[in-house]
């Protein structure tokens, strides 16, 4: 095959599992008025200038109360949040000054959060963003995210507001309920996914790996997979950077070596949620966290990753932890796992994967899933972690206690 093509090929290989999903979000209409069917109680903010200027009357063209919000003091240091109540995805949001008055926000920015605590600057092309507001009380000004977030809290930090009046805002949040299946890892469980239950040895020309994590800690092995060949594939955490370690092998006699390591992005401990996937066609690679996409080649001259009967997540098998060398496991929370097409997550909440080794237990209310060891350290920070939990019924994983 010519160059040329064969290079677009592979470029074609590497996008296309991106452009499916992108297409099929765009058939799907996610644009809910989120904010306006909550309670007084689910709108909070810095302040309140008087009685009727509440921050539960910020609901976009209500006349309530005073007709708005609006916060004693006039400085950058005020904002008005908003509880969506559970997770969601939220794809727009839209401002407008308060009723009849000569207040309104001419320029803020957004903030969102899944705690509450715990804040996340909303970006656009790599930089924080600032949104263009109104320039009287009563107009509407929307404005479509360029990507989605997911968020519980969504906070609305004024920039600039009227000079003929006060600091305003009536507000909505659009988008749509968000479902996922979270696995929360206390740095003892490992899930393991079995790949095949006929042969031992698994040989891949492709894969394509996702997932999303959330942690606290700057180390950990968030998937794991070995050979006895010698291949292998490692994703983990090493000093709060991502490393994605593969080796599609090397040959007999050790003058070519297949191992190759790609590091990327920095503070990945912050306790936000951070995407990645991996993408890959014979020896060519794509790793992109958090849409940062790194293309690069394996070293090597082989182009299949050649496996065991399975792979892990949220850290390394006893089995193999000799050979890997003591690698801490992962300690925090995952979502989205899906590898090579198979959900990961909603396998383990359908009892479509091995969890013998798991004691299982359901909990009405949630779709959390747990991976624990038992009762931990209280003074234990990477023990801590608090996964956010989504709407439905769900299974929590835990390794039964010893006797």
């Amino acid at each position: 095959m010519p160059l040329g093509l064969r290079l677009t090929f592979v470029f074609l290989f590497l996008c296309g599992i991106s452009n499916i999903d992108l297409a099929s979000t765009a058939s799907r209409k996610c644009e809910d008025s989120l904010a306006t069917p909550l309670p007084y109680s689910s709108f909070t903010g810095s302040s309140v200038y008087a009685t009727g200027y509440g921050a539960g009357y910020a609901k976009l063209n209500r006349r309530g109360g005073s007709g708005g919000w609006s916060p004693v003091d006039a400085d950058r240091y005020q904002w008005l949040q908003v509880d969506l109540g559970s997770r969601k995805k939220v794809t727009a949001v839209a401002t407008q000054g308060r009723y009849s008055s000569s207040d309104w926000t001419s320029r803020y920015r957004l903030l969102y959060s899944d705690t509450g605590e715990n804040w996340r600057p909303f970006l656009q092309d790599g930089n924080i963003w600032t949104f263009e507001g109104n320039a009287d009380s009563e107009g509407v000004t929307r404005h479509q995210l360029q990507r989605a977030v997911v968020a519980r809290y969504v906070r609305f930090v004024p920039l600039q507001w009227s000079q003929e009046g006060r600091m305003a805002l009536r507000v909505e949040v659009y988008g749509c309920a968000y479902w996922s299946d979270v696995v929360s890892f206390d740095g003892q469980g490992v899930i393991s996914y079995r790949l095949s239950s006929k042969t031992k040895k698994i040989k891949f020309l492709t894969d394509a790996i996702s997932l999303k994590f959330r942690t606290s800690a700057g180390h950990g092995v968030l998937l794991h997979g070995e050979g006895q060949q010698g291949d292998y594939i490692s994703l983990e955490l090493q000093r709060a950077r991502l490393v994605l370690s593969i080796n599609l092998g090397s040959n007999q006699y050790g003058s070519i070596q297949g191992h190759t390591a790609v590091t990327s992005g920095s503070l990945l401990d912050d306790d936000h949620w951070h995407s990645v996937l991996i993408q890959r066609y014979r020896r060519n690679v794509n790793l992109t966290l958090d849409h940062h996409t790194q293309a690069f080649r394996t070293n090597g001259e082989f182009d299949h990753l050649d496996l065991d009967y399975e792979i892990s997540f949220g850290g390394v098998p006893a089995s193999n932890k000799p050979s890997s060398g003591g690698r801490d496991n992962f300690v925090g929370c995952m979502e989205g796992i899906v590898y090579n097409g198979d959900n990961i997550t909603s396998l383990i909440r359908r009892k479509k994967v091995d969890t013998s080794s798991f004691e299982l237990r359901l909990r009405a209310g949630t779709r959390a899933v747990q991976a624990k060891s038992g009762p931990s350290d209280p003074s234990d920070v990477r023990a801590q972690q608090s996964c956010p939990e989504g709407g439905g019924g769900s299974v929590a994983l835990r390794q039964p206690a010893q006797p």
